[in-house]
């Protein structure tokens, strides 16, 4: 069964992006309600008994017009009309723009779509037109007002569930907010996406963009998107059947909202989440009728229409209550019956229900309900499809008997030419079939390199690692404890000296070198193989790693169990080194370093704000090469994302094949 609970209140979140558009209002929207409507109630007596001229005049439309837009729909459109007209005899464009974005506001708000789009599209025409005046007009200002007007386009044929279309706006709208690191806009970018893609049943893509909302809202602590894109990725992985990734997601969503009260209708989608979680996924359905209860109780405290009903019918039906069941999906039908999927389980609980307690005519019509709404989806496409289909067929059809009669007249040319080109297939055909043993021959090869060299890595890790940890040893133990005899040895020495030898302030002198170089000895041990790595895991490793550089930011997601102990050792050396060459070739003033650790992978990522590079140029050292190898001897994947002046980020992870204790 499709996981609908919530949709609707997901779909709710793109009315978000209309936030910019109230940006320009100065402080009119900061000022408490009272206030407010004063100053409203002023400015319109302004306009009835002295209006003013220019400017001042286009200031008050523009206002007003932007006050009533959620209040006052006419108002809003005839104040947005008279704001264009005055700020056209002025040439202000950007005003003018701000007119256009209002009606097409109003117009998505009265669900009049294609009026809507003539003026987002008006609105568009008109910042292109501002690039003309790059001395009034900023470029920052200009870029983000399109992308925020590509948003609401995204919107209109969202709503209208024209999906691809939808998907093509909101695209465009990530570099644009890229360039200007306008991280709340690229958050809530990355889960409508996830929506479109989640709808068009594309789930990887969709894991992919509410992950990378999931990663942008904890990079900047915005603890509402956390708990959006957890409850996201929740009814994702319920979708997925996920069970376990999903009632994780679901719980740290849950912790946002039950901590608010003003958040009540998301707590109550959360137990409906966590209903369908526990019933499907663990079969537990007294923990899923405890949530459904909990929902039940909510959305009556709301006032709003129970979506757990959806839940009682599933909970009803895995009990064989089956009076139950009907009864409770035929109230979630009557509640609301615009959500296709919510409408295909209630029919198949209906059909299975009527079936099971021996009504089969009952069965059989929502048996064929179910089968109708399911059919209808594609039928519509197909039908589409079918109708060009049947055209172009007529016209083919027209077509050959003309080319018959042509070819009546041309049989024994067309017969030679035949033979002809048999002859070069099959010459075509040894061609094709000696190049492509050739290549097959070459591919063989290059994996069975490309295998030794795997293996030769490996081994040069486990080599590696295992001089690393000698060497460390050795020092500490070894050359570390010999150097504080000899320190001891000379601080004995010194006490026993005279007081007044002239060499005393040379012993001391070289007391203080030797202190130092075993400090340097403790530090260089400590680097080769850290002890904290050994004994505490990766976590603990990176953190006082990074603590130990003012410049690097440290940041860890996800559990907390170890992996593999060579791979921990192997993850460590390539951020150690990645850092390092940050230091020393990239000028960056601020590294960040970032792991994300879960149940089948672990994955990490270093970015600076250095020079940058071209990654398809670099040709010069070996310390990228060696960490491909060391990568590649994994089986994990390597992305470099860097552009000359731009800074530098390196991704990478690596799937976790075996669970346990490491």
């Amino acid at each position: 069964m499709k996981e609908y609970t919530g949709r609707n209140k997901g779909k709710q979140l793109i009315a978000l992006w209309i936030v910019f558009l109230y940006a320009c209002t100065g402080n009119l929207f900061a000022q408490s309600p009272e206030h407010r409507n004063r100053q409203i109630d002023s400015l319109e007596q302004v306009l009835a008994t002295r209006p003013p001229a220019g400017a001042e005049l286009v200031r008050i439309y523009r206002e007003l017009m932007y006050f009533y837009v959620e209040t006052n729909t006419k108002k809003s459109m005839n104040y947005a009309r008279k704001c264009i007209e005055t700020a056209i005899s002025l040439n202000k464009l950007d005003i003018e723009v701000n007119g256009y974005n209002v009606l097409g506001r109003n117009f998505y708000k009265l669900l009049q779509y294609d009026s809507a789009l003539v003026y987002y599209e008006k609105a568009l025409e008109r910042y292109e037109q501002m690039r003309d005046y790059p001395e009034t007009y900023k470029e920052k200002v200009i870029d983000i007002g399109i992308s925020t007007t590509y948003g609401n386009i995204g919107n209109l044929y969202n709503m209208q569930g024209k999906n691809h279309q939808a998907l093509e706006f909101y695209q465009k709208v990530l570099p644009i907010f890229e360039k200007y690191d306008e991280k709340a806009h690229l958050t809530l970018a990355y889960l409508n996406i996830g929506e479109l893609y989640r709808g068009l049943d594309n789930i990887r893509q969709a894991e992919i963009n509410f992950s990378k909302m999931d990663s942008l809202a904890q990079i900047n602590s915005d603890s509402l998107f956390i708990a959006y894109a957890k409850y996201s990725l929740g009814s994702l992985y319920t979708y997925t059947k996920a069970h376990d990734k999903a009632l994780q997601n679901a719980e740290i969503a849950y912790t946002y909202f039950s901590a608010r009260p003003e958040e009540a209708e998301w707590v109550a989608i959360l137990c409906c989440l966590f209903a369908n979680i526990y019933l499907n996924g663990y079969g537990d359905d007294k923990k899923a009728e405890e949530y459904a209860r909990q929902a039940t109780q909510i959305f009556g405290e709301l006032g709003l229409p129970n979506m757990a009903l959806n839940n009682f019918s599933q909970i009803y039906l895995k009990r064989k209550q089956w009076d139950k069941a009907t009864q409770a999906a035929l109230t979630a039908l009557e509640a609301d019956d615009s959500d296709p999927h919510n409408n295909l389980a209630q029919y198949k609980v209906l059909a299975m229900a009527y079936a099971q307690s021996g009504d089969a005519g009952k069965a059989k019509e929502y048996l064929d309900k179910l089968i109708e709404l399911q059919s209808s989806w594609s039928n519509k496409n197909y039908q589409s499809s079918l109708s060009e289909m049947e055209v172009r067929y007529e016209t083919e059809k027209k077509e050959m008997r003309i080319t018959t009669l042509e070819e009546e007249r041309k049989l024994i040319i067309w017969l030679g030419i035949a033979s002809i080109a048999v002859l070069l297939l099959l010459l075509t055909l040894f061609a094709f079939l000696w190049q492509w043993s050739v290549h097959k021959k070459r591919t063989a090869e290059e994996r069975i390199e490309q295998e030794k060299r795997i293996v030769a890595t490996q081994a040069l890790l486990d080599g590696e690692t295992a001089e690393r940890t000698r060497l460390a040893r050795d020092l500490h133990d070894g050359l570390g404890s010999m150097l504080t005899g000899i320190k001891l040895s000379l601080e004995n020495m010194r006490k026993e000296a005279a007081p007044n030898n002239l060499r005393t302030k040379d012993f001391n002198t070289s007391l203080n070198m030797l202190g130092e170089s075993m400090k340097e000895l403790r530090r260089i041990a400590h680097h080769l193989m850290p002890e904290t790595l050994q004994k505490e895991g990766l976590k603990s490793a990176l953190t006082a790693f990074c603590q130990s550089l003012p410049v690097v930011q440290f940041g860890y997601l996800g559990s907390e169990e170890r992996v593999d102990a060579k791979m921990e050792v192997m993850i460590y050396r390539i951020i150690h080194e990645l850092v390092n060459n940050a230091l020393k070739h990239s000028g960056a003033s601020q590294i960040w370093v970032q792991v994300m650790r879960e149940a089948d992978y672990i994955a990490f990522t270093v970015r600076d704000n250095g020079c940058g590079f071209n990654p398809s140029a670099e040709t010069k050292g070996m310390g990228l090469r060696n960490i491909r190898d060391r990568v590649a001897s994994y089986n994990g994947r390597l992305l470099i994302d860097s552009r000359p002046g731009e800074g530098t980020e390196i991704n990478i992870n690596f799937t976790i094949e075996t669970h346990g204790d490491q």
